[in-house]
């Protein structure tokens, strides 16, 4: 039986970049087609990437054909930076390694031996520990999860280390944890070098504060899925009461 690699062969931020390749091809193309728009050939090192992409979530891998995966779609979709952020640590956190890891060291410094743990401890190949190590951290700050005194942070966003969206929201909305949802009525003109005119609207609440600009019929479209999120949860709250 062969050995199963439960760790990812290349970086988050190369991950997203394959990801973002496929998307501009239509969300579907062969390996191919990625590796010619990246400038690569579909060697050794491409197919480590590609593996890379479905173990972080992005992407799926289906007889050489790619396909975006839900999980980017929150990425690129994202409303805001912090929306985009949680996107990226859940896809760091969807390679069981990775998720172990963190968990393990959740509020403490990653230790000066992690690399021979790897190795120890999680069968990773010696001659490929080091690398290991450097994707971790480089995926680890990138996503939020290395807090700036140097210690690995999970609990402010209750990651679970899955694509799956968390309690309480939907592909079409932010983060929302309860209906105490305050809409702030400031539907102000905004004035930027390529429109004449436009509007932005604040939504503010527990777990969310999105200030949209609207430009064009596509932006409001965005301002009413919010606010449709909004009144589902107001709906429940008052079944509760």
């Amino acid at each position: 039986m062969p050995k199963v690699i439960d760790y990812p062969r290349s970086s988050l931020s190369r991950a997203v970049q394959l990801a973002e390749v496929v998307d501009s091809l239509g969300g579907e193309c062969t390996d191919q087609s990625a590796a010619e728009h990246m400038g690569n050939k579909v060697g050794g090192a491409f197919r480590a990437l590609i593996g890379a992409a479905v173990k972080y979530g992005l992407i799926s891998n289906h007889k050489s054909k790619l396909k975006t995966e839900p999980l980017f779609q929150d990425f690129k979709l994202a409303y805001n930076e912090s929306q985009k952020q949680e996107a990226l640590r859940r896809a760091f956190l969807t390679p069981p390694l990775f998720l172990n890891i963190a968990k393990r060291f959740q509020n403490q410094v990653i230790p000066p031996h992690f690399e021979k743990l790897l190795v120890r401890e999680h069968q990773v190949s010696d001659d490929f520990a080091s690398r290991i190590v450097g994707y971790f951290t480089e995926g680890a700050k990138e996503s939020g999860i290395l807090a700036p005194n140097g210690t690995i942070n999970l609990s402010p966003n209750n990651i679970t280390g899955r694509g799956d969206l968390q309690a309480g929201t939907d592909s079409a909305g932010p983060v929302i944890d309860d209906p105490d949802i305050e809409i702030e009525d400031d539907i102000t003109p905004m004035v930027d070098t390529k429109f004449v005119r436009g509007y932005s609207v604040r939504i503010t609440g527990p777990g969310i504060d999105s200030r949209i600009a609207i430009k064009d019929e596509d932006d409001v479209d965005i301002v009413e899925a919010m606010l449709k999120k909004v009144r589902k949860l107001l709906k429940i709250d008052d079944l509760l009461k």
